[in-house]
Parts: structure tokens; sequence; C-alpha cells
């Protein structure tokens, strides 16, 4: 299972590699120095420590955001509610930071629960809607997603603002709520080894215990599911509750690690990039790691080519989603499910 898993990715690499080639090969030939702007695009993300440093900072939200897809996806249910629960699990770890009275040593753990705890729900309502009234869980997550955002914000404003800042920015947080760093001219912090660490418990989860079994049994085959006499609403329902707290959890020790307050007005991204860590992965905790550092890689090449040849920022987002659209119908042609889904939806909106 987990060689084909590893083939499928790498059929998957190489024909995104061949589409970063086909764009980035033309804008190359159209600037003075085309040899020079693809060794900059392909080596200048290992140039040096700090570069390094910005790619391995990229990957570690995209550990977390990545590994709760994967999961979700694992157990039959296409939940894009990542996006929301990061978002949600980084303002409830500012609220814990600044608002519950803890020893200095309690703060950053309790702030990751508090965020894991409250943030996952944008995850499991979509869940619940679909195991009880049948909702399609693709629809109600995407929405959900910019109510978690405008909540949070009401959050934000409302009781963790910090009067002074000139902006909607939350109070400062005290020193003991950041995370360490672990690589000395970097701003790497503690959240790389837990990210991979919560990768390694994913795939031990999903392929060596009896939850993760039923989980992909779930997944894969209901009908069979319902015929071994698993509780397929319980297993789909706790799933969705695992990978909403590994997201938001995410979001929380992004923001401890990075952030010296609250500062996101927006969602970040997080969660779709995520998804396509997820797509590349094969939905394979043990890939997600090495999907992360590869889409990590890949917007740090962009973003030195667009700094040092003047190309528009606009040329190399082309590049990134072209290779999130061939990543997108690289899982359609290996889920026909997701597949039927998608094709229903079209039906009900012509219908419509």
């Amino acid at each position: 299972m987990i060689r084909g898993a590893v083939l499928a990715t790498g059929l998957t690499v190489l024909l995104l590699l061949a589409v970063v080639g086909i764009v980035l090969v033309p804008i190359a030939l159209a600037l003075p120095d085309p040899a020079g702007a693809i060794g900059i695009f392909l080596l200048g993300p290992v140039s040096d420590l700090r570069h390094l440093g910005n790619i391995i900072e990229m990957a570690t939200p995209l550990l977390f955001t990545g590994l709760a897809v994967s999961l979700m996806f694992r157990a039959g249910m296409f939940n894009l509610g990542a996006e929301g629960s990061f978002f949600l699990g980084a303002v409830f770890a500012a609220f814990a930071i600044l608002e519950i009275p803890l020893p200095g040593w309690a703060i950053a753990p309790v702030a990751i629960l508090a965020g894991g705890l409250v943030g996952s729900a944008a995850c499991v309502i979509p869940g619940v809607l679909r195991a009880r009234f049948g909702a399609s869980e693709l629809v109600s997550s995407l929405m959900l997603n910019y109510a978690a955002l405008f909540f949070g914000l009401f959050i934000v404003n409302y009781v963790l603002r910090d009067p002074n800042a000139g902006a909607m920015l939350s109070y400062k947080f005290p020193p003991a709520a950041h995370l360490p760093r672990v690589l000395p001219g970097t701003r790497v912090h503690l959240g790389l080894p837990i990210g991979l660490a919560a990768c390694a418990l994913g795939a031990f989860y999903l392929f060596a215990t009896r939850w993760g079994y039923a989980a992909r049994v779930v997944g894969a085959n209901p009908g069979f599911a319902r015929h071994l006499g698993l509780k397929i609403t319980a297993v789909a329902a706790s799933v969705q509750a695992l990978g909403g707290f590994i997201a938001a959890a995410g979001g929380a020790i992004e923001l401890q690690g990075l952030y010296l307050r609250f500062t996101w007005q927006s969602l970040p991204g997080q969660g779709w990039n995520g998804l396509v860590v997820a797509i590349l992965a094969g939905n394979n905790p043990l890939l997600v790691p090495p999907a992360a550092f590869a889409l990590s890689y890949l917007q740090v090449g962009g973003d030195l080519l667009a700094r040092n040849y003047a190309v528009p920022a606009e040329l190399v987002g082309l590049v990134q989603a072209l290779v999130i659209l061939f990543a997108t119908a690289s899982a359609i042609t290996r889920s026909p499910r997701l597949a039927r889904l998608l094709a229903r939806r079209g039906e009900q909106r012509d219908v419509a």
C-alpha cells in the first residue's frame, strides 16, 4: 500500500516538474540571463542558510494542515475546513495567552491545546451536518471557513485588541508564550519537530491501529464498512474532529513560533496549501513532510526569481497555480468518489 502511494506520488511530482518547466523556460528565455534565472529558481532556495530556513519555516504549518486534510480525506469526507480551523486555532491560542492566568511553563502548551480544541469546530461542524442532515461537507466547510474568519476577527477586535497599536492587533504576548528557535540564524522554531512527530503519529494511527483501519475502510467503501458493523457516522466524525484539532493546533503553533502578537486580518491560506500538500502526498501522512517541503521550495524559488530578475509576481503565481491545478486533477483521477461528488455538484448547479 505504501509502495503504491510512493509510486503515485512520484508520478505526480514528475508531472508537476514538467509543468513547472513548461512555464519557467519561456519566462527565462525572455530574460537577459536565462541560465541565471533558471539557476536561481532551482538552486537559490538552498544557496544559503537564510533561504533554507525560509523553506523550512514555510513548510512547518503545512505539516499540520497537510496531515489534517490527509486524515479527513482518508475517512471519505472531503472536508475543506482546515483553513478555518487553522485561523481559529491561532485566535483562541492568543485568547488563552492573554486572558487565562497561567504560570509561564504552562502558557505555550495550554494555548496550543485551547486553540486546537476550539478551532477544530470548523472541521467538526461540516462532518456533523453531513452525518445528521446529509449536507455536503464540501460546501458547508467552504462556507464555514469565512464564518470562522469573521468570528475570529470579532474576538480579536472586541476582546484582544490593543487600543494603542493603531490597527486591529492584539496585545503583545509574554516571552513565555513564544516557542524556542531550533536552528540558529533562522526563524525555524519548535513547531518543526512537533509537526514531523505529528506526521509520524498520524501514520501510526492510520496504518497500525484499529481506529485508523476503520477510518480507511469507511473512506474506501462505506457499504462494506456498514456490512462489517462499523459505526460509519461515529468513525467519520471522530476523524473530522482529529483533523480539525491538528489543523487548529498548527495555527496555534505558527502564531507562537513566529509572531509577537496576533496580527492576521484575513485567512492565512495555510489550509488551502495543506490541501495541495495532502494531494501531492496521496493522503499518506508519511509523505506529507516531503510534499510540504517541495511546495515551500517552489514558493521560495519563485520569490527569488521575482525579486532578482524583475519577473512579475503574477507569472510566478501562474507557476504555482498550475501546480495546484494539476495536483487537483491528479487527485480526481485517483479518487472516483471525488469525481462523482464534483459531477453531482455540477449537475445540481445546471438544474438550478
